[in-house]
């Protein structure tokens, strides 16, 4: 029993060995992201565009964000090409790809 998980450990250190961690303005990022995406696939076709641009304002309200300061991350991230790639695999792990 200990060697088996004595074998876990180390294969799950190996695994996670290589990812990048998130640091808490990373995380917050994919949170905004995911949480727009969300809004976003709720839209019915034709609403109007009012109604949309309401819908994403209270995302970046509820985040404490604004539309530009978004921006400007993403304008940060595609800087660093593996902050980047964690950011975006994050993503894409939370909504399944």
């Amino acid at each position: 029993m200990k060697y088996t998980f004595f074998f876990v450990l180390i294969f799950a250190s190996i695994s996670c060995g290589g990812k990048t961690s998130l640091s808490s303005t990373d995380q917050d990022y994919v949170n905004i992201t995911l949480d727009l995406l969300r809004t976003r696939a709720a839209f019915a076709p034709g609403i109007d565009s009012i109604r949309i641009m309401r819908s994403l304002d209270s995302v970046y309200t509820r985040h404490h964000t604004t539309l530009v300061e978004y921006k400007k991350e993403s304008s940060a991230l595609s800087e660093d090409r593996d902050r980047t790639a964690a950011v975006f695999n994050a993503i894409n792990d939370s909504i399944g790809k």
